[in-house]
């Protein structure tokens, strides 16, 4: 496990901490002005890091925010998804 480094004043860096900071649904969806709903799926669907906080179908999830931004900095749209031209609405290419 990572260690806790403490710079020359005796004060922990946040960056150097192993701990993440996790948010709720609702916070991280605030927090990135996305839908609820697309951040709940992204976390169901295992695209980005998240925890159910007990064993109930209803209780609440925890997304790590880190997790989320590695996921949207990443994203492209893909070669064949810019090649359907099926006369439907067409995605615009642009990396997020």
């Amino acid at each position: 496990m990572n260690e806790i480094i403490i710079n020359e004043s005796g004060r922990r860096n946040k960056t150097d901490s192993p701990i993440v900071r996790m948010e709720g649904i609702k916070e991280a969806a605030a927090l990135f002005g996305l839908p609820k709903h697309l951040v709940r799926t992204l976390a169901l669907e295992g695209k980005v890091k998240a925890v159910r906080v007990s064993n109930s179908p209803n209780s609440k999830i925890l997304v790590n925010i880190q997790s989320l931004n590695d996921y949207f900095e990443n994203a492209v749209i893909s070669n064949e998804e810019q090649a359907d031209t099926s006369g439907s609405i067409q995605p615009i290419p642009v990396r997020l």
